[in-house]
């Protein structure tokens, strides 16, 4: 499945079904991406997750980070806007959804009203693995059928409410041990650390280090890193033309074999696929009968 998005097309649009009416996985280090929720000209809503990387929404006058392994979601006309921050480390690659209908504005104020426009969604939770798998049916063509694409909406909006039942957004800073451990792996990336080099640098023990992290972060600290790695080739192999296996030393893997092998697992592709389809190409229109 290549980094790109989709657009869907509906031959005889029906605001009583809701609809997918985009979706897709792409990537960005332009500080010139920015989207203002009153200046869209259009009615519908959108959830958008961090793989890797790092933005920022500003919702109700309130600014919020969105790491890997949160998503926010936002409703448009709105009060809002999301953006990538230009002293960023790594480029913001994340994956979303936009849809429309009657119906669906409901739900996205449910679950706002009752977690707050960003939530925390563990990487292989279950309204991740739905979005990557509706993602591979606009891939092959096999989600084209106007009343399948509302069930598979429904469904994936009742995983969301299931997964978030019971959460709450806390308002909390992040320790400084995070933060620390944040910085450090964002600059030295390259190196062979270890969780005993990135709990040191926190200044903190081993075991309470990790848990704090996973907490704070959404994953453990060497998934964090592999994260950060990945983002940071996936850098070179779209804006450079250096070998992959010279981008997998510079990113910080021992060897080609096991930076293709990362690569795969995080992204569902190879080096060589993403180097072929980040073109940047505009949505691929999907029409629906």
């Amino acid at each position: 499945m290549l980094k790109t998005h989709y657009g869907f097309r509906y031959k005889d649009p029906d605001d009583s079904l809701m609809v997918i009416r985009g979706i897709g996985w792409e990537s960005t280090s332009n500080e010139d991406y920015r989207w203002d929720g009153w200046t869209r000209g259009d009615k519908f809503v959108a959830f958008q997750y961090t793989l890797s990387g790092e933005g920022h929404l500003i919702y109700d006058g309130k600014h919020y980070a969105v790491p890997p392994g949160h998503g926010f979601f936002v409703r448009i006309p709105d009060r809002h806007c999301y953006y990538y921050q230009s002293d960023s480390r790594t480029p913001w690659e994340f994956v979303f959804l936009t849809a429309e209908g009657s119906h669906v504005f409901s739900y996205w104020n449910e679950i706002v009203e009752k977690n707050g426009p960003v939530v925390a969604l563990d990487p292989s939770s279950k309204p991740i693995a739905m979005l990557l798998e509706m993602m591979r049916g606009a891939d092959d063509r096999t989600l084209t059928d106007k009343y399948e694409i509302s069930v598979r909406l429904y469904e994936w909006i009742v995983s969301c409410l299931r997964a978030l039942e019971g959460k709450r957004e806390i308002e909390r800073s992040v320790p400084d041990a995070v933060e620390k451990a944040r910085a450090f792996m964002e600059s030295r990336y390259h190196l062979p650390l270890t969780l005993e080099d990135i709990a040191a640098a926190a200044g903190a023990s081993k075991y309470h280090f990790c848990r704090q992290y996973v907490k704070y972060a959404g994953m453990t600290p060497v998934q964090h890193l592999s994260r950060i790695r990945i983002a940071e080739a996936s850098r070179m192999l779209r804006e450079t033309n250096a070998s992959i296996a010279s981008i997998a030393v510079a990113a910080g893997f021992d060897n080609g074999s096991y930076f293709g092998k990362v690569f795969r697992k995080l992204t569902g592709i190879s080096p060589q696929q993403y180097r072929d389809g980040s073109d940047g190409s505009p949505a691929k229109p999907i029409f629906v009968e």
